[in-house]
């Protein structure tokens, strides 16, 4: 496993949203990169209370929140005698990329902005700089939080990257490695969830879907042809079955291996992944002919 992965792995994470949905999706994909330890906080004021009780080592919150919003959140952390750790990390989730905002998250003392929709790749990258570049931390009268200039790569000749500019992992074997490790782990996140699952439970179908599009995200960055075409199987099938009670979990967990044999595909011939995502196929087809499915399942 890699120095990323095991340092996010023993992290404590809060996650500040007002939005359920959001903080299920990153408390999964942090299941996923092997952090276990996350709590979640339905807007600023209620993250400011619970930071008197947990000692989180990196935050996540969103912009836009009431009655306490991501600024005054940070602000909070930042320069309240009360705040448990002024250097904690902090990671700002956003809608907006104008360049307002990003100086402000900037003044404000935020780490790192994360646009919205949430990417798997970009959650890593966006961790692999508050864990693994750490800027210095900036005590001054009229700021407090990491230093807001970002050091110039001698080596680098191009453009000087901007605040706003993704904080993309160095070494492509590196961001390999990090890919399928991640991969692996959210299968194994995933597998738990179907292992738990109830046919006709909206809320953990929900949780289901959005655990499946977080991988096929990540899936995709990583550029791994085939275990995208196997979660595209799965979230095909699924979709298709909805909350009818029909599905069939054998399915789910059929997919889930396949998908974890897929996540290195140097270990996987070209010939044996396409009769994988065949059987796959023609696996969901029967299902769906048994029980009289119409849905109309997609294929890549």
């Amino acid at each position: 496993m890699s120095q990323l992965i095991e340092k996010i792995a023993k992290c404590t994470f809060l996650i500040v949203d007002d939005q359920d949905f959001l903080c299920s999706v990153l408390a999964d994909l942090m299941r996923g990169f092997g952090a276990y330890d996350s709590h979640s906080a339905k807007n600023g004021a209620h993250a400011i209370e619970m930071l008197g009780s947990i000692k989180p080592d990196i935050i996540f919150t969103d912009l836009n929140m009431e009655p306490v919003n991501g600024f005054e959140l940070t602000q909070w952390v930042r320069r309240s005698p009360k705040s448990p750790n002024q250097e904690v990390p902090i990671i700002m989730l956003t809608g907006s990329s104008d360049l307002e905002t990003i100086h402000t998250a900037r003044d404000y003392g935020v780490s790192e902005l994360l646009i919205k929709p949430v990417v798997p790749k970009q959650v890593l990258s966006r961790l692999h700089a508050v864990l693994e570049e750490p800027r210095k931390f900036i005590r001054s009268k009229n700021y407090v939080g990491p230093d807001r200039r970002r050091n110039r790569d001698k080596k680098y000749d191009g453009p000087f990257r901007r605040a706003c500019d993704p904080m993309q992992i160095k070494s492509t074997t590196e961001a390999a490695k990090n890919a399928e490790h991640a991969i692996r782990a959210l299968v194994y996140s995933l597998v738990q969830i179907v292992a738990k699952l109830s046919p006709k439970d909206h809320k953990n179908h929900s949780q289901l879907l959005g655990s499946i599009s977080a991988l096929k995200h990540l899936a995709i960055e990583s550029d791994n042809a085939p275990v995208a075409k196997a979660i595209w199987s799965m979230e095909s099938y699924v979709n298709a079955m909805g909350t009818s009670g029909h599905l069939n979990i054998a399915l789910l967990q059929e997919h889930l291996k396949c998908i974890a044999l897929l996540s290195d595909p140097a270990k996987v011939p070209e010939e044996k992944s396409k009769n994988m995502i065949q059987n796959l196929t023609r696996s969901v087809a029967k299902n769906l002919a048994q029980i009289g499915g119409k849905a109309r399942v997609r294929t890549r």
